[in-house]
């Protein structure tokens, strides 16, 4: 397979049309093309994105991190996928049916190559006040949009003794990511991302459960302004209905990197 380089709001994926290529691939084979294609600017690939098909309005597609492992949704990585089919074959750019390691979203695409992709509501959001969650001092809170999140306040320094603690406790079997959120009229977010081991240049999923928890603090606020560490902005708009959320739009750039 042939991969392309791209980043969806600094976030780096290899991205490859895997149409030809019916076999799934092993968590070994994700490390080797993960290896195999290193970026010449040394920035980490944080995902791998394999086209499966790709018809009139629908695109099949699957989602790897890094590490080989398999079966989240990544936010970011979604936007690519969508950009690359649009570039392969796929006609509409409107009203796209992305179906992403097996779960189903509508996305559309605008002529400057930005994305959005929309949410169903969250599957889950558990706040834990300091204290009630074992061996954490923090106030802390776990949302689940398809791949499982914990966020916490500042600073944004992924050397916290926190974050490693919440990464692996034992109230997350699955393992979480962890977001470090600033919120001043802007979100900002620093994503220590589960498969990848180390923050990353933006996390879709991440600033989603961000917005979640920034809307769960201050309801009257459904739309967010979210920047990652990669600069590269990303917004959020919540639609909410009898104090309930009922989707989540995830705006941001799908670009393809010359390195």
């Amino acid at each position: 397979m042939t991969f392309a380089h791209m980043s969806g709001a600094g976030n780096c994926f290899l991205v490859a049309d895997a149409r030809l290529h019916p076999v799934q691939l092993l968590a070994e084979d994700i490390l080797q093309a993960v290896n195999d294609h290193q970026r010449s600017d040394q920035r980490a690939i944080e995902g791998v994105l394999l086209l499966k098909s790709c018809s009139r309005d629908t695109i099949i597609a699957d989602f790897f991190n890094p590490d080989g492992s398999h079966g989240m949704m990544c936010g970011n990585g979604a936007r690519c996928i969508v950009r690359f089919a649009c570039d392969h074959g796929l006609d509409e750019r409107e009203n796209i049916t992305l179906y992403l390691n097996s779960m189903m979203f509508r996305c559309r695409v605008a002529n400057n190559n930005t994305v959005t992709v929309e949410f169903p509501p969250p599957q889950e959001i558990t706040h834990f006040p300091i204290g009630t969650l074992p061996g954490v001092t923090i106030d802390t809170w776990y949302v689940n949009v398809g791949s499982d999140h914990v966020v916490i306040g500042g600073p944004l320094d992924a050397h916290r003794p926190e974050v490693q603690i919440l990464r692996h406790h034992p109230s997350f079997p699955r393992g979480v990511n962890v977001n470090m959120v600033d919120s001043n009229g802007m979100l900002h977010i620093a994503t220590f991302e589960r498969g990848v081991e180390a923050v990353t240049g933006a996390c879709g999923t991440g600033a989603l459960s961000s917005a979640v928890v920034e809307w769960m603090k201050h309801p009257h606020i459904t739309s967010y302004r979210v920047l990652p560490p990669s600069e590269r902005l990303l917004e959020i708009t919540l639609t909410v209905d009898s104090n309930q959320i009922t989707r989540m739009m995830l705006t941001g750039d799908a670009v393809y990197d010359n390195i």
